[in-house]
């Protein structure tokens, strides 16, 4: 049985417009720690765990996720492209149906390309472990996050009794430090996802100590995932295996023509929401999804790349009597803030965004009002 991990690269990061486009979506941005991009950070965090790491993104955006990866041994056959963006749920079956044919007794971790990630040790520990308890229970697992505070924006897992330790299976592939920690981790059998609380029940979440946060970090073995897709959806699981078999045949525009056709899904309700097989691993490290602009300025902040007056900057920059900004000029241009406070201003070459940062999220509606203008020239 082998372990494969699969790299999830795909979306386009609207909430940070306007630096996230199509041509640089939120995992091609240099936003991880030491100017990398989000990707590499991820590749070079998950490399030696397991026999064969792949990236799986569109089609447009593979050119951009090799050149990301130069150096770190990943070719175009590391790379999995999606014909069309359909979402974590088709992305995922395709993947795992063209490992299948490859490897039939496969592991397989799925992780995503745009995190960003404190405790890389911890992490690494967490996907191993959960790894480790999908073989175990022949099921699927994830990785829960214990929330460290009572966010509304986030989904939530909840757990009900404890796996017996004794149980787990590490990953032949895991170096043995790696092994030691995940095996010390707690692990759960799910008892459901909680989609985005309201801020009492985000706070109830906190406090009972049965609630995680989901990170979208799963693990599963090719059998038991095509087990639970045909199941779930068994239109789905047959238009899949023929997208891999016409693929392999080399026949292309066949695949891409029967993957046009399947409907946007999440992989959370096509199959995770549905199984009763689900075991969730209990971790803590320092973790961002870098949603919006915010969550950008928070993690630097958290990272010491903050002014005395809490102030996060990228590029030239003057401020007078700034606080809390976060201001990032990639155009060239001098950006000048003066006397305020909580502000975000990030400046391109062809567009300049101004938002506060208690309303981040409003850029998505920028986006779509640009969109609906067919002004893709800023898109």
């Amino acid at each position: 049985m082998g372990f494969h991990i699969l790299v999830l690269a795909g979306g386009s990061g609207t909430r940070l417009w306007p630096l996230s486009r199509r041509s640089t979506p939120k995992h091609l941005l240099a936003l991880a720690p030491g100017g990398e991009t989000l990707l590499r950070a991820t590749l070079e965090r998950v490399t030696g765990l397991a026999g064969s790491i792949r990236v799986v993104t569109a089609a447009d955006q593979a050119p951009g996720c090799q050149a990301a990866l130069a150096g770190l041994g990943i070719d175009g056959d590391s790379i999995i492209e999606e014909p069309e963006a359909r979402g974590t749920g088709p992305a995922l079956a395709l993947a795992v149906a063209l490992i299948y044919r490859e490897d039939p007794d496969a592991l397989i971790a799925s992780v995503h390309a745009d995190h960003r990630v404190s405790d890389g040790a911890a992490y690494r520990a967490a996907v191993v472990a959960s790894a480790g308890w999908a073989s175990a229970t022949d099921g699927l697992a994830t990785v829960g996050l214990v929330p460290t505070a009572p966010v509304t924006g986030f989904g939530y897992i909840e757990v009900a009794a404890p796996r017996d330790p004794h149980r787990w299976l590490p990953p032949a592939e895991t170096p043995p430090e790696v092994a030691a920690r995940a095996a010390a981790l707690p692990a759960f059998e799910a008892a459901g996802f909680k989609e985005k609380p309201s801020a009492s029940i985000a706070r109830g979440y906190v406090e009972d100590g049965r609630h995680f946060w989901n990170l979208g970090l799963f693990s599963w073995t090719a059998r038991r995932f095509r087990s639970e897709l045909v199941a779930a959806d068994p239109e789905l699981f047959a238009t899949i295996d023929q997208v891999a078999d016409a693929r392999l045949r080399g026949d292309h525009d066949l695949a891409t023509r029967l993957y046009a056709g399947l409907a946007t899904q999440a992989v959370e309700p096509l199959v995770l929401e549905r199984t009763e097989r689900l075991t969730v691993v209990q971790a803590s490290f320092g973790w961002s999804d870098q949603g919006s602009w915010l969550d950008v300025g928070q993690s630097r902040s958290a990272d010491g790349d903050v002014d005395r007056d809490g102030n996060v900057l990228e590029g030239d920059v003057v401020l007078a009597s700034a606080r809390n900004c976060t201001v990032v000029s990639r155009s060239g241009r001098l950006v000048a803030v003066a006397g305020l406070d909580g502000i975000i201003v990030i400046d391109t070459p062809d567009a300049v965004l101004v938002v506060s940062s208690d309303q981040a999220q409003l850029v998505k509606e920028i986006v779509e009002t640009l969109r609906a203008s067919d002004r893709d020239d800023l898109l």
